[in-house]
């Protein structure tokens, strides 16, 4: 991958690592937050040409339809319920990864995994991890991802 380099406030980086205990990248941070920007305005004119519009366009037509399955079914990771469509991230080694739950399955480029701990290991390569601690989701419908344990913990 390509990379720029960007100004960033040395005083922001700090803060991140600082507070998160070193548990968060700025970089991918910054990364997420502008995939996620493009990913809600891909359709708005305020922010992009007619050309760039359609390009999104293309592009989305271009990957294609994918049957997530029965939009009322999902995947069940006690004690959260996760609907089909819903979007998965996890960042390991400055990283992000993503899959989705689909016919209540989780899905990923590569693979078909039965749980959620059972991708996060092969994210991380077979090393023991807590995935409620790693997996962000994003539940269809939703313009934002959740931190998993925070929706773990609203359940309690």
């Amino acid at each position: 991958m390509d990379t720029i380099s960007i100004p960033f406030p040395q005083a922001l980086y700090d803060k991140i690592i600082l507070r998160s205990g070193g548990r968060l990248d700025p970089v991918q941070l910054a990364i997420d937050q502008v995939e996620q920007f493009i990913e809600r305005t891909q359709g708005d004119d305020i922010h992009w040409t007619r050309e760039g519009i359609a390009a999104f366009a293309r592009e989305a037509g271009a990957r294609g339809f994918i049957d997530i399955g029965d939009p009322k079914g999902g995947h069940m990771w006690k004690p959260v319920f996760l609907p089909n469509g819903s979007r998965l991230r996890m960042n390991y080694k400055s990283k992000s990864y993503h899959a989705q739950v689909r016919r209540e399955a989780i899905h990923n480029d590569d693979a078909e995994f039965d749980s959620i701990s059972q991708w996060v290991r092969w994210v991380a390569s077979n090393t023991a991890r807590n995935a409620w601690h790693d997996v962000w989701i994003k539940r269809p419908g939703h313009a934002d991802y959740i931190y998993s344990d925070k929706l773990r913990s609203d359940l309690s």
